[in-house]
């Protein structure tokens, strides 16, 4: 446990003196919906739907850019791999990485939440509202692994085009831009089977207050694993890979 709060603490202070790193990641998203998201839909739940739907995005967003891209430029820093041959670091440092992406996505989900209180034209209310931040943190989970998987995956120089690459189609596969409703039938076929799809899909329940169906709960979890799975087998890749 020490050696965990021990990774917590560095994980955090070493953001904290970089600002110019995770503040325009953290502020993106709600300065995305005070400019585009407050004004596309009609009064009523569908505005309160965007306002979840775009704190979706800010837990992706926080997950890619500032967890992955900062991974994969961290596994080139020689201090990155002096810290990796100590012993019993693996774990605590990726658990240390997560839950430090968990907060910053809280952080930006609450700047989203600020904005739409002020812009959005229906505003959440109080159990709404509870309700998000509660589903907020829990999608952070598989987020910040796919995130994590995506670090040690990506070099450093490949890393910002890769996440580019990949969670700009998968917000818009999983309805985050446009309302599965308004998709393409082909499109949303595929939008239901995509991983944040059910993300948005949880987010969207806090707000109508419906239970997701049986599907997203098993899809969810599914993909929490795989993604959980994913981040363990390359880091251990790129464990062998570094130190042999």
């Amino acid at each position: 446990m020490k050696i965990l709060l021990a990774h917590i603490k560095f994980q955090f202070l070493k953001l904290l003196r970089n600002p110019g790193f995770w503040v325009p990641t953290v502020l993106f998203p709600a300065m995305l919906y005070s400019f585009f998201g407050s004004s596309l839909p009609p009064e009523g739940i569908y505005s309160q739907i965007t306002i979840a739907s775009f704190c979706v995005y800010a837990v992706l967003g926080v997950s890619f850019y500032q967890f992955g891209v900062g991974i994969a430029q961290d596994r080139e820093s020689l201090f990155d791999n002096w810290l990796k041959t100590l012993p019993n670091v693996s774990i605590p440092s990726s658990l240390a990485q997560v839950l430090t992406a968990i907060v910053f996505s809280i952080i930006a989900v609450m700047l989203v939440l600020i904005a739409s209180s002020f812009l959005g034209k229906t505003p959440l209310e109080g159990q709404m509202l509870v309700k998000l931040l509660l589903v907020c943190i829990l999608i952070s989970v598989p987020a910040s692994l796919m995130g994590v998987s995506l670090g040690y995956f990506a070099s450093a120089r490949s890393a910002p085009a890769l996440a580019n690459l990949i969670f700009l189609p998968l917000a818009f596969l999983g309805g985050l831009w446009i309302p599965p409703i308004q998709m393409p039938q082909g499109i949303n076929d595929i939008s239901i089977w995509s991983p944040t799809r059910q993300m948005g899909e949880f987010a969207w329940s806090a707000i109508t207050g419906q239970m997701p169906d049986t599907r997203v709960v098993v899809l969810f979890i599914a993909y929490s694993l795989f993604f959980g799975l994913l981040a363990i087998l390359l880091i251990a890749h790129d464990k062998r890979k570094r130190f042999g």
